[in-house]
């Protein structure tokens, strides 16, 4: 894609957890180098954490679970999909204004935790009050 100027011209947003780096990776080595935005990664460990094809301005934020609190009393650690629900549901507060620019792709993996579920509503809610251009694609 051309960019106008200095402006990108593709925003995008991919989250997910381990098991969804294949698609992540896949993802990030097809966009063009004028795409900019955000991946979120939920691993389990710091181990896990591994350097991903970004375009420069696209920004991969690793959310390490055994690092962050639940806030489910009992967790000693936050919950599988918890730490990628918050990070979702904070990118589409801050991103989905209306007449935002340019148009938005968003994928959102993590299929199997109920976390997961509850930020793909809230970001569906947030897209479709701002009225933007955006594709919203789910992993299963």
């Amino acid at each position: 894609m051309a960019m106008t100027g200095d402006q990108p011209t593709e925003r995008v947003m991919l989250a997910g957890a381990v098991e969804d780096l294949t698609e992540i990776h896949r993802r990030l080595a097809a966009l063009p180098e004028t795409a900019y935005g955000q991946v979120f990664v939920e691993v389990a460990l710091a181990e896990q954490v591994r350097i991903l094809p970004a375009p420069p301005r696209v920004t991969v934020s690793w959310l390490i679970r055994t690092e962050r609190p639940s806030v489910v009393a009992p967790l000693c650690f936050a919950d599988h999909g918890e730490a990628l629900a918050r990070a979702v549901i904070g990118w589409a507060t801050e991103w989905c204004r209306p007449d935002c620019a340019p148009p938005t792709s968003v994928w959102i993996g993590c299929s199997d935790s109920v976390w997961i579920d509850q930020a793909r509503a809230a970001v569906q809610l947030e897209l479709s009050d701002a009225g933007a251009q955006v594709q919203v694609e789910f992993g299963e």
